[in-house]
């Protein structure tokens, strides 16, 4: 009687688990205005380091968005680096994690007039 009603709060509590994280991700769009590469191996989503938005709407303001080896920057059909990014328009999944808004996934918007 014990295991069935373990296997059901193990899976209840795995349920809870990735709620929550797909909750705690947010979204942010903005104009990169400055990056800083730490690391790069050169390859797609190899790049880390930090990006500056300039984000307007209802938090206008700048923004530091941290960049983990593993990010791919989506462009259209393509992948960028981080320092190409400066000057676009971008959108930015993010999670927050120590104080810092880390990106999970950036896409490279087309600029709007």
């Amino acid at each position: 009687m014990r295991r069935p009603l373990s296997a059901v709060v193990s899976t209840v509590l795995a349920l809870f688990t990735a709620v929550s994280v797909v909750l705690a991700q947010q979204q942010i769009e903005g104009t990169v205005v400055s990056t800083t590469m730490t690391a790069c191996d050169m390859k797609p989503g190899s790049c880390e380091g930090t990006m500056v938005l300039d984000t307007k709407g209802a938090t206008p303001g700048e923004i530091t968005i941290k960049v983990l080896k593993g990010t791919v920057i989506k462009h259209g059909d393509g992948h960028l680096f981080l320092p190409g990014t400066k000057g676009r328009v971008v959108a930015i999944t993010y999670v927050e994690s120590k104080g810092e808004k880390v990106a999970k996934s950036i896409e490279v918007r087309a600029a709007k007039p």
